[in-house]
C-alpha cells in the first residue's frame, strides 16, 4: 500500500491513482488529485442518496467512458461496499445496531466515491476513532485539483487545496459529507454541504485487476 499507478487519462492528462487496498489480484484505487468539479446531485430534491445521485451516473457514464480505453475498462471490477462497521456508530438506538450515523454505498459500481468509514479505514488511523475533525485532522486528507479541475471549481477556500466529495449523507440529514481543505494544512470530513454546489472536487475510486504492465510512479506532493 502507498503505491501510485498511472491508469487512464482525463481531459488530456494521464490519471495518477493511490493504491488503498489489495485483495488477491485486485487493487482499490483513489485518484491522487481532484479531477473535476461536479455537484453531488442536480435534481433539485432536498435529499438524494448515492444510488440516485447524478454524480453516480456521471462517474459510471461520462467519466468512465472518457477516461478509459476499452482495454482498460476490461480490468475495472464492478464492486459493492457497505463500508466498515467498526468506523460507524448507531444513531438513537439502544444496544447498538443499524441504522448507522453514516449511510454507506450499497450499490454495485465500476467507479464510485469513498464513504466516511472507508476514509477512516484507508487513511492514517484517527486518534479520535470514526471522526475526522480539528484538531484530529490529517494532512494526507488534503487534495490538490488538476489544472482542469481548478478551472471548473467555484472558489471556496483561500488555498491551493480543494474539498472532495464522499458518497454518504449523515443519517437524518439532507446534506452530503465531504473532505474539507484548510489553509493551515489539514483536512477533515466533518463538514456537510448541499448537494447542488459545484465548489467540490471529484476523486473517483475503483477496484481494478492488477496488471503487470501498470506504470508505477512516485507520489508527488501537489499539482503545480
Amino acid at each position: 500500500l502507498g503505491e501510485h499507478v498511472m491508469y487512464g487519462s482525463y481531459q488530456g492528462e494521464p490519471v495518477e491513482w493511490r493504491v488503498l487496498d489489495k485483495k488477491d489480484r485486485e487493487i482499490l484505487l483513489l485518484s491522487e488529485y481532484g479531477l473535476d468539479a461536479q455537484p453531488f446531485d442536480t435534481s433539485g430534491k432536498s435529499r438524494v442518496d448515492w444510488k440516485d445521485s447524478t454524480i453516480r451516473k456521471w462517474l459510471n457514464d461520462d467519466f468512465y467512458n472518457s477516461a478509459f480505453s476499452e482495454k482498460e475498462k476490461e480490468n475495472i471490477v464492478e464492486s459493492k461496499s457497505e463500508g466498515f462497521e467498526e468506523y460507524n456508530t448507531s444513531m438513537n438506538l439502544t444496544g447498538g445496531g443499524k441504522p448507522y450515523a453514516y449511510l454507506e454505498r450499497e450499490t454495485e459500481d465500476k467507479v464510485f466515491l469513498l464513504s466516511n468509514t472507508e476514509l477512516c479505514a484507508y487513511f492514517s488511523e484517527d486518534p479520535y476513532p470514526g471522526c475526522y475533525s480539528d484538531p484530529y485532522a490529517h494532512k494526507e486528507l488534503l487534495c490538490y485539483p488538476t489544472a482542469y479541475a481548478k478551472q471548473q471549481l467555484e472558489t471556496r477556500y483561500q488555498t491551493e487545496t480543494c474539498g472532495w466529495w464522499l458518497c454518504n449523507h449523515v443519517y437524518e440529514d439532507d446534506s452530503v459529507e465531504l473532505v474539507s481543505a484548510y489553509g493551515q494544512g489539514s483536512g477533515t470530513s466533518r463538514e456537510n454541504i448541499k448537494a447542488n454546489t459545484k465548489s467540490i472536487a471529484v476523486r473517483p475510486a475503483m477496484w481494478v485487476t492488477w496488471q503487470s504492465d501498470m506504470e508505477m510512479v512516485e507520489a508527488n506532493q501537489q499539482v503545480e
